[in-house]
């Protein structure tokens, strides 16, 4: 049985309606606990990701988005602080409560939440991104999340997405965060049917390979 969950509506800014009072219905909770606790060490070790590989394709996103912007699954803030820098207006939403406190701390407004189950209301945002954080869902659950991004997108807002190229689905311990979290991988075709399957037009793509994985980038406009 799913746990009941109560929402109430309130405000994050006058333009900004959100929820509070909900459950986790769907997310990882093994996943969660390992990011409260390592959040300090997984933000030391990713704080200069865009320093090291190709920033094409994330300042593409921050040309194509004008407005609000939601970052799902924010971490600690990285990518959050780099859009409000290039002038954007960032809501962070990540549902552990140790990156929720590292984002507030970098000055980042910020929602502790499910993004399967997002706290906002219908098209409140002009773009959405989701780098890395949706591969935290288990595969027969993405309908979800993807449903919710495009909910509180506005009609033609743009989506970046980020994940990792693979096909297996598990726990794993990786970038210097010795717990275990769950990863689902994804081939270039998957997730390019997820996206036209839940109404958005691929407008650009681009991947690279630093080491091991292959990271996949897209950037979508929901139709």
């Amino acid at each position: 049985m799913r746990p009941l969950r109560i929402f109430i509506l309130a405000k994050i800014s006058p333009k900004i309606n959100f929820v509070i009072g909900y459950s986790y219905s769907f997310m990882d909770l093994k996943t969660i606990q390992t990011y409260n606790l390592t959040a300090k060490e997984y933000d030391e070790e990713t704080v200069d990701f865009w320093d090291k590989f190709p920033r094409t394709f994330f300042d593409k996103f921050a040309e194509l988005t004008k407005g609000k912007v939601l970052d799902v699954g924010s971490g600690p803030g990285r990518d959050g602080l780099l859009l409000k820098q290039l002038g954007l207006e960032v809501v962070c939403l990540d549902a552990s409560e140790s990156m929720v406190r590292l984002c507030k701390e970098k000055g980042l407004k910020t929602v502790e939440g499910d993004f399967n189950n997002l706290p906002f209301g219908n098209e409140s945002f002009d773009g959405v991104w989701a780098y890395t954080s949706l591969l935290h869902v288990k595969k027969i659950e993405a309908q979800r999340p993807f449903n919710e991004i495009k909910r509180v997108l506005k009609t033609g807002g743009i989506l970046g997405l980020g994940l990792i190229e693979g096909g297996t689905e598990e726990y794993r311990e990786s970038s210097g965060v010795n717990q275990p979290r769950w990863f689902s991988f994804y081939t270039k075709s998957e997730i390019e049917n997820l996206l036209t399957g839940h109404g958005f037009e691929l407008i650009y793509f681009e991947s690279f390979k630093p080491r091991s994985k292959n990271y996949l980038n897209f950037i979508a406009r929901k139709i």
